[in-house]
């Protein structure tokens, strides 16, 4: 119950932060969402073998960040790549549009390691 309770606070407090600096619509990029989650589901179904315990959701978890920290540097390298900094517009492109983008997967992962790091140690009695 305890779990259900924090997570729901800390997300809806995260939520909150989001809404009220100006509204969701930043913050939701499916594509980087599908590639955080779907990559640690993936990793964590590669190294539990089948086995739902404290160590896959914790897997899950560090895999989820580490796979949004991935995608940004894979983000920068492509907005660096195609974008020209020499020119007000291409600095406006990569600030302004490119660069939300390529932050969102990190914020993503950090939250799906907030919430996996509280349900691992629930289910040891957070111990």
């Amino acid at each position: 119950m305890y779990l259900i309770v924090g997570t729901i606070g800390v997300v809806g407090f995260i939520f909150y932060a989001a809404i009220s600096g100006g509204g969701l619509g930043p913050f939701l990029d499916i594509p980087s969402l599908a590639i955080v989650a779907g990559g640690a589901f993936f990793a964590s179904l590669a190294m539990s073998r089948g086995n739902f315990d404290k160590e896959a959701v914790s897997f899950f978890g560090n895999s989820a960040l580490t796979l949004g920290w991935i995608a940004l540097l894979i983000g920068i390298v492509l907005m660096l790549g195609s974008t020209d900094l020499s020119t007000p517009e291409g600095i406006n492109t990569f600030f302004n549009k490119a660069s939300p983008i390529a932050l969102l997967p990190v914020f993503y992962g950090l939250i799906l390691k907030l919430v996996c790091s509280a349900w691992a140690a629930s289910m040891t009695g957070g111990k």
